[in-house]
């Protein structure tokens, strides 16, 4: 019976020892040291400093460079692959991969070129790295803002610089866009031309030159919408970059035009009062009468009469002439030969031309006739 119980005693302590043999085994072997948590920084440098903070400021045409420095158990980590997710300020993302060097850090660059898309605004920036299965990033943002980025701009009419234009005008309208003084070629500008009442007239888009400079063409109208106590309306032309984040503008005046007539000569006379030259016995002037309407437009079948008074004083002939389809009335005459014994055709001789539209049209000129 005793000798059982012994063999009994004796199973139970072999168990006992091959389990406990087992979970010694088990704790030598399959446990070990808790590998020390990593961590990472990210930041971008400027001007040598580095910052982890929003209010790191960059500008158009600036590189930056965005680092992510990784650490493990307070060591470098060499070697390790780090994810850079950057966000445009229009939401578009670019995507980097970069691996750490022997001090821990792994490095992209980007730079702020307005061709290749928006650039002002919030940049958003995040750098993740795995280490051991573990997942470490952070995230930080910076601004990039346009100083120094200006647009100035011009109206134009024939080629020469105006604010001044009529019903019917061609407008050429003209930015230069500069950046830091320079000028910014390549760079797509918004020309936004707005009537009177400020509704939206017209919106193109133009592409700077190697000068910097874009313009753009429009037409005021034939009929404006000019009342009879205002002679004027004020257009307003604003014209934006996107990419620079600037704008400028100009404003113009549509003036509404009075009827009116010009009397000339051959010789000169274009303009109101304007004298109209000097002549000889015995040639021949031509007297033009042209005749404008409120739009700028000539009037054409308008009766025109011409009144020619001689230096004496008197009169000489009234004839009248109806304008062609330019708005123009002639009238043709000559100079009688000098004789010493009938002076009066030699002198200043006074022209009146006078017709009758919506309001009386009329001018007057002078000319010269002077001794053989």
């Amino acid at each position: 019976m005793n000798s059982k119980k012994e063999v009994l005693a004796a199973s139970i302590l072999a168990i006992s020892l091959a389990v406990g043999l087992g979970a010694m085994s088990y704790a030598l072997f399959a446990s070990g040291p808790t590998p020390a948590k990593p961590a990472l920084d990210a930041f971008a440098q400027k001007a040598g400093q580095s910052a982890s903070i929003s209010s790191v400021n960059f500008q158009p045409l600036d590189n930056v460079s965005i680092y992510a420095h990784v650490t493990q158990g307070g060591k470098n980590l060499q070697s390790c692959t780090v994810d850079f997710a950057i966000q445009r300020p229009d939401g578009a993302q670019i995507l980097r991969t970069a691996l750490t060097d022997d001090s821990g850090i792994a490095e992209t660059d980007i730079s702020l070129l307005p061709s290749q898309g928006p650039i002002i605004g919030k940049w958003q920036v995040q750098a993740s790295a795995t280490v051991d299965n573990q997942v470490v990033k952070e995230a930080f943002d910076f601004q990039c803002a346009s100083q120094g980025a200006r647009i100035d701009v011009f109206s134009l009419k024939n080629g020469v610089p105006s604010i001044s234009f009529l019903p019917n005008d061609s407008v050429v309208v003209e930015a230069e866009l500069s950046y830091r003084n320079a000028s910014v070629a390549g760079t797509p500008l918004t020309f936004d031309i707005r009537a009177p009442s400020g509704t939206l007239f017209s919106s193109q888009t133009a592409v700077t030159d190697s000068y910097g400079t874009a313009n753009v063409t429009f037409r005021l109208p034939s009929t404006p919408d000019l009342s009879s106590n205002i002679t004027t309306r004020v257009w307003q032309v604003t014209v934006r970059s996107q990419l620079y984040n600037v704008s400028a503008g100009t404003s113009l005046g549509l003036f509404k035009v009075t009827p009116e007539m010009d009397l000339f000569t051959q010789k000169g006379g274009l303009g109101q009062g304007v004298p109209g030259g000097s002549f000889a016995p015995n040639e021949t002037v031509v007297l033009y009468a042209e005749a404008w309407d409120d739009l700028n437009h000539t009037i054409p079948n308008l009766d025109v009469g011409f009144s020619v008074i001689k230096p004496d004083g008197t009169e000489w002939f009234v004839v009248a002439n109806s304008t062609n389809a330019s708005g123009i009335a002639t009238y043709k005459f000559r100079i009688p030969s000098y004789s010493p014994t009938n002076p009066t055709f030699v002198g200043t001789f006074q022209v009146y031309a006078t017709a009758q539209y919506e309001v009386p049209l009329s001018d007057t000129l002078t000319f010269e006739v002077s001794k053989p």
